[in-house]
């Protein structure tokens, strides 16, 4: 979420960025970002997947001009774009994320973000001993 959050502010240093709720009135504009659901499957005895879904709400400003629709759908466009990579820097890492227009209503559009990534969900440090020396006999044919 701090990734996101992160990347938008770069992206937007103008608009205000809300966490999971945002304030009545809100500033206009504005993005929220909300997570909407976490999956973890077990992969083996010390990898799980992660599969992480958020969606960001773009506020824009109000009215009933046309300029004000198009505006809206131009930012929703813009943030799909910051997500076209495939991933998304975070720490160290890249994880891959997927971005999908998640509808829209007169003042408000949303962008879809699924995350995958493996997580190493074991207790300790692994102790297994390390091969010391390897031996190989090269065969010509």
């Amino acid at each position: 979420m701090a990734g996101i959050q992160q990347l938008l502010a770069e992206s937007y240093p103008d608009h205000t960025i809300y966490m999971d709720l945002h304030p009545e009135p809100l500033a206009r504009p504005s993005f929220m970002i909300e997570l909407v659901t976490a999956d973890r499957s077990p992969v083996n005895c010390r990898t799980v997947h992660e599969a992480v879904y958020f969606t960001i709400t773009c506020f824009d400003i109000t009215g009933d001009e046309p300029d004000n629709t198009a505006n809206l759908l131009l930012t929703q466009q813009s943030v799909l774009d910051l997500f076209r990579a495939g991933y998304l820097s975070v720490q160290d890492r890249k994880i891959s994320v997927a971005a999908s227009p998640g509808g829209r209503n007169a003042d408000q559009a949303y962008v879809d973000l699924q995350f995958e990534y493996f997580e190493d969900c074991s207790d300790g440090q692994d102790i297994t001993p390390l091969m010391k020396e390897v031996y190989t006999a090269i065969k010509e044919e």
